[in-house]
C-alpha cells in the first residue's frame, strides 16, 4: 500500500500525538504483564509504600517505575478510579 506524502504527514502526527497522551492509570495497569500487574494491585491498596517490598523482583520494580511514577502524579479522583478497579477485580 502506498500512501501519499500529505496523508503520510497526518498518519505520522497522529501516531505522535497518541504516544504523548498521558494514559489513565486503568490503561496503564491493563497493559502490564500478569505478575507485575498483581504487584501494582498490591502497592495500590496497601496505601503506595515509598519502599519497594523485599521480594518484589527487581525488573517488577523496574517495570513499575512509570505506572508508581504516573500514579503519584494522578490527581485524587484517578487515584479512587483505579482502587475501585482493583477492588472490583479481586
Amino acid at each position: 500500500m502506498t500512501v501519499s506524502a500529505p496523508f503520510q504527514r497526518d498518519i505520522f502526527m497522529t501516531i505522535i500525538a497518541e504516544s504523548n497522551y498521558p494514559k489513565s492509570l486503568i490503561e496503564i495497569v491493563q497493559g502490564l504483564k500478569i505478575n507485575t500487574f498483581k504487584w501494582a494491585k498490591v502497592w495500590t491498596l496497601n496505601g503506595t509504600p515509598e519502599n519497594r517490598y523485599p521480594n518484589e523482583h527487581h525488573v517488577i520494580t523496574q517495570a513499575l517505575v512509570l505506572f508508581r511514577t504516573r500514579y503519584r502524579s494522578a490527581t485524587a479522583d484517578e487515584q479512587l478510579e483505579l482502587k475501585q478497579f482493583f477492588q472490583k477485580n479481586r
